[in-house]
């Protein structure tokens, strides 16, 4: 009992020393090692997704503002800047860089709070030894003018004029008014044209650490794997062809846009009806357009019997357009609806925001109200007396991406089933690609109908839940 009790001391008194200064167990992985010691002056991180990138980062700005790099020295105090693109993201990098720091180098004044970060307007984050961390959102305006500093970590795919501004800060900011240090930790996909970072990677004028997601990559030095093949698998074969190389090799080429649902094969497409034993719940969800074929409707059901592994089925469509009045699309969603046994209270609705034909939101208008208040005229409702409610779908950055990968991932299980019916559904997931901007996508006619799909599927499940749900890098 003694001997136990003697581990259990040992064990607890190794936790607190490890709290009290993270960076001495900090295990890298090979690709972190590499980076991290990289005495380059300008310095990229370029990976996969789950390859660690932001964990480097944060051991490299604790390391340095506290005086304990490895292999770099740069003498306190110094003034360190940590780049993210939107204030979400800024709150979870935060939340690990602040457990990468020895909490005894922190000054009194500074203060975190787990959720949100550190204080401020713009997160201050001072060291007793005078060293300190700015923390700047890119999106918000970065600030640049007049400013200089010793160190530079932007965990982000930047644009050009953006670098070039943080490239100029770091000019006289490093030690005895020499350089100072340009770091990059980023999986090259979003919206910005990187070619001029892959011009740099190419003339070998940025010194380039590469990570890919194997086991390898994501192996602590003296650990045991924290990835197995079966997970890689799992996470790469959710991955949209559009950019799969980029998000598991971090590769810079940008590769042609090509189908999206490259894996929909013809044993999806089902005539007879869906299973009788399911867990079924019902959505329908709606695009608005003027164009013809661009007024959609795709009804739904999920059998939910296995959370982790839902089946999907896509039972009936409505397509339609042509300016045609509310009253005429209200009436071929409902006998849609009928077609398959169903009740509007029986479903989850959602649609898109309001349409309209103009850009002087003058003539033409369809939404989701107005398609409420035809539902309650066709029915014999009183106003307001709809039993049911068109929710309009919710967006967010990349939404489309996300949903659609989740969709891509149903789809690489074979859990994925249309009815054969669904004509025009089905030839817009044969066809179906992204587009650039939101010009093209407008007019896209496929777009039309998968945005429906996707609206109808993803209410039904958790489309902000990813396959791990977490990869701790150490």
């Amino acid at each position: 009992m003694s001997s136990i009790c003697g581990l259990g001391q040992r064990i607890h008194w190794l936790k607190k020393k490890s709290e009290l200064n993270p960076l001495v167990y900090f295990r890298p992985t090979p690709p972190q090692e590499r980076f991290i010691n990289d005495p380059s002056n300008l310095k990229l991180f370029l990976g996969g997704n789950q390859t660690g990138k932001t964990a480097a980062a944060s051991f490299l700005l604790a390391s340095l503002c506290c005086n304990q790099h490895p292999t770099i020295e740069m003498p306190p105090p110094i003034e360190a800047w940590l780049i993210t693109a939107t204030h979400a993201q800024s709150r979870i990098i935060q939340e690990k860089l602040h457990s990468m720091i020895p909490k005894g180098e922190l000054h009194p004044s500074t203060e975190f709070r787990r959720g949100r970060g550190y204080r401020g307007l713009e997160p201050l984050v001072r060291f007793s030894n005078g060293s300190i961390i700015r923390v700047k959102t890119s999106n918000q305006g970065l600030g640049l003018s007049g400013g200089s500093c010793a160190l530079v970590v932007a965990d982000e795919p930047i644009p050009e004029h953006t670098f070039n501004e943080l490239l100029a800060r770091t000019a006289r900011g490093g030690k005895n008014g020499g350089r100072g240090i340009m770091a990059m930790t980023l999986t090259p996909v979003g919206d910005h044209d990187l070619t001029y970072l892959k011009n740099m990677v190419e003339r070998n004028e940025i010194s380039t650490t590469r990570a890919s997601l194997t086991i390898q990559d994501t192996t602590p030095r003296g650990l045991r794997p924290l990835l197995t093949q079966e997970q890689i698998d799992g996470i790469t074969s959710s991955y949209l062809p559009v950019d799969r190389e980029q998000r598991i090799t971090g590769e810079l080429s940008v590769s042609p846009i090509g189908v999206v649902f490259d894996n929909f094969d013809s044993n999806m497409i089902i005539s007879t009806p869906v299973p009788a034993n399911g867990d079924y719940s019902f959505a329908i969800g709606i695009d608005h357009g003027s164009t013809p074929g661009s007024q959609c409707a795709s009804l739904v059901c999920v059998d939910s019997r296995d959370l982790s592994e839902p089946r999907v089925y896509v039972l009936d469509e409505y397509v339609s357009g042509g300016k045609a009045p509310p009253e005429a699309h209200a009436h071929g969603i409902l006998e849609m609806i009928q077609r398959q046994g169903l009740k509007g209270e029986m479903l989850k609705w959602v649609g898109d925001g309001a349409h309209h034909a103009k850009r002087t939101r003058d003539g033409y208008t369809m939404s989701n109200l107005l398609l409420m208040r035809s539902f309650e005229k066709i029915l014999s409702y009183p106003h307001r007396g709809l039993p049911w409610k068109i929710g309009k779908v919710r967006k967010w950055r990349n939404s489309t991406y996300f949903t659609s990968s989740l969709i891509h991932s149903i789809m690489t299980r074979k859990h994925f089933f249309i009815h054969r019916g669904c004509t025009e559904t089905i030839r817009a997931i044969q066809n179906w690609t992204l587009k650039n901007t939101q010009s093209a996508r407008s007019t896209d006619i496929n777009g039309h109908k998968i945005d429906a799909m996707r609206y109808a599927i993803t209410s039904l499940l958790s489309t902000r839940t990813h396959t791990p749900s977490h990869i701790q890098m150490y």
